[in-house]
């Protein structure tokens, strides 16, 4: 047993540079990334450190290992992987809600494991969307249990969690400078060391989920991200921005005939926007396309004129967008518009020799000169002049690709602009799994394993080395860089034993369970004020004090601190629950009242395990 030290310079000097790190925490009005940078302007200036360890957060495995699975996870995003796993999530589980929560919480928690669950939570909110617009699912049954379930799948590997990815090298700067020679042996928890408790987790977690999550689906329903939009073009062109999905049947007097002469019957206040025929998806289609028998068509206005335009024409309007419903989603494809400058070399030319459709897969549903609307037939003919703003429908993609051209000022800006390349699927995946396998089978420390990953997704062109860098969450980076140091210092110095003691004095005899109960729900307490790294590097030490002063295994409370540490389920101030506050309509009361139930689920759970295990 440790004999207890008593207050000194250092340990006071620590104190106060721990009290002011855990008040900016609290009142949130610096970033966390500066306040990491003045701890360690503080540790330097006190003498605390010398100077080759006062960086060598920089240089450490968790933040190598945080680098690369940064890298790695916008690698696998980038290939479009999302939009697969919607497909498959959606020919298993059909209109089930139940069957699809139970998919998306067992989908993000094992993507978790390897992405974080904040790039999962990123990653998984399109796929969200697109359950959402697909089957009618409410996005407040499925957000807040995805999201959650993302939290704890970080617990299936040691580099899922922030927590857990910076617990080695806290575990190997505290052996450093105990008297213990065992505790300098011990070697690093590997890759699967926590998989077990990780897999326990999940499943008390997807059950509790499970059930309460039709409790969600009460929740205030949030308007579509582009409504805004609608507004707009409603009030300036008259056009509604609803879009219906019509198909057309063999008796149908449309039949046989072209969409050009199909758009001379919808008149202006009607748009047709695609079509699929043939298997085949037209958007936008071209004018001088023949429409077959039984073809599906995507037409913009309001309900009522839709109705009114079918019934006349044998149409049969759908009760909600089915075929259509992916490529047409906000996501994918809204409304934008452009303006034709002076040095435009369209100037003068009849609207029609734009080629829009054509040329640039853009659908130009009409022109705004001044107060006067012009669109229809009258669109085709009429001579552009500079600063006619054209209002269209398109893809992100086309409407990105279409903002290059000099002939145009596109006015949108606000919209998806990220490119997917499905062709490079195979080199991110297989980049992915090498990773795992230099770690697992090859060895390899867990930063080596994950920077090769890194570097093969680089060198096969999965990302560029400018998109790697920008994926890189750099904030994060100095964050746990200057932490790890405070950390180092809080051993080096003798406050973690004097804390230790201070939070459970020698005459206190308590079963080591209890401690470690207790440990883990100051922890947890903790990390709501310091964020998880944070509660990670301040309590991880400590914790190793505490189980050497009872006897118990310190690595082992050094892991339930670390675990305890990321369950940051009540907190509005999270970063996931911040991501996810306002798509899924969710009150901080619900937030709390969910949250609080999953924690006490959560630490139960893994106390257990860890008491069963080892």
């Amino acid at each position: 047993m440790l004999e207890a030290v008593g207050l000194n310079t250092e340990i006071v000097l620590v104190l106060i540079i721990l009290f002011f790190t855990m008040v900016l925490f609290l009142i949130n009005t610096v970033r966390v990334d500066v306040v990491s940078i003045l701890v360690l302007v503080a540790l330097g200036v006190c003498r605390l450190l010398p100077s080759e360890q006062l960086f060598s957060g920089f240089s450490s495995d968790a933040v190598i290992s945080l680098i690369g699975i940064m890298i790695i996870s916008a690698g696998l995003e980038k290939t479009g992987i999302s939009g697969r796993v919607a497909r498959w999530m959606l020919q298993f589980g059909g209109e089930s809600p139940r069957k699809i929560l139970i998919l998306l919480m067992a989908a993000a928690a094992v993507s978790a494991s390897f992405m974080r669950s904040v790039g999962t939570v990123a990653l998984f909110m399109p796929i969200v969307n697109r359950i959402n617009v697909r089957t009618g699912i409410t996005k407040s049954f499925l957000i807040l249990p995805m999201a959650f379930c993302a939290i704890i799948g970080g617990m299936l590997t040691m580099v899922g969690s922030a927590s857990l990815i910076v617990l080695n090298s806290l575990i190997d700067n505290a052996a450093r400078y105990y008297d213990n020679p065992e505790l300098i042996h011990y070697a690093p928890f590997k890759l699967f060391s926590v998989f077990p408790v990780g897999v326990a987790l999940l499943i008390a977690g997807m059950v509790y989920l499970y059930f309460v999550a039709p409790r969600l689906s009460n929740e205030k329903k949030q308007r579509s991200l582009n409504g805004s939009t609608k507004a707009h073009f409603k009030k300036f062109y008259g056009k509604d921005g609803d879009i219906f999905e019509v198909r057309v049947p063999e008796k149908s007097s449309l039949a046989g005939g072209t969409i050009k002469n199909l758009e001379l019957k919808l008149g202006s206040s009607l748009s047709i926007i695609a079509m699929i025929q043939d298997n085949e998806t037209q958007f936008p289609p071209l004018r001088g396309t023949t429409i077959k028998p039984n073809a599906l068509l995507a037409l913009m206005g309001s309900k009522e004129q839709i109705t009114e335009f079918a019934k006349k024409y044998d149409l049969k309007v759908l009760p909600k967008l089915k075929a259509f419903a992916e490529s047409l989603h906000p996501a994918r494809a809204g409304l934008s518009e452009a303006v034709i400058p002076p040095s435009s070399q369209f100037v003068g030319t009849e609207a029609r020799e734009l080629h829009m459709r054509r040329n640039h897969r853009l659908h130009v549903l009409a022109l705004c000169r001044g107060d006067t609307v012009i669109q229809g037939d009258e669109l085709t003919t009429t001579v552009l002049r500079p600063g006619d703003t054209l209002g269209m429908y398109s893809t992100w993609e086309a409407l990105n690709d279409f903002q290059k051209n000099p002939d145009f000022f596109v006015l949108t800006t606000s919209y998806p602009r990220e490119k997917t390349f499905p062709s490079k699927i195979p080199y991110a995946i297989f980049f992915f799994f090498l990773a795992i396998a230099l770690v697992v089978f090859g060895g390899f420390s867990i930063s080596i394993g994950l920077f090769m990953g890194a570097v093969g997704m680089i060198a096969t062109g999965v990302l560029s080395i400018d998109q790697a860098y920008e994926k890189v969450s750099w904030k994060t980076v100095f964050f746990l860089a200057g932490m790890i140091p405070l950390g180092r210092v809080m051993q080096t110095s003798g406050t973690a034993e004097w804390l230790s003691d201070y939070l459970i004095p020698d005459q206190i005899m308590l079963p080591p369970i209890v401690v470690q109960g207790f440990l883990a729900v100051v922890t947890n307490l903790a990390s709501l004020v310091l964020s998880n790294i944070g509660a990670t590097v301040f309590m991880v030490p400590v914790a190793m004090d505490i189980a050497l002063n009872i006897g118990a295994d310190p690595r082992i409370f050094a892991l339930t601190a670390a675990l305890a540490s990321a369950s940051t389920f009540m907190s509005q101030s999270n970063q996931i629950n911040a991501l996810i506050i306002g798509p899924g309509g969710y009150s901080s009361k619900t937030l709390f009242r969910i949250g609080s139930g999953m924690t006490v689920i959560y630490l139960s759970t893994m106390l257990g395990v860890l008491s069963a295990l080892y």
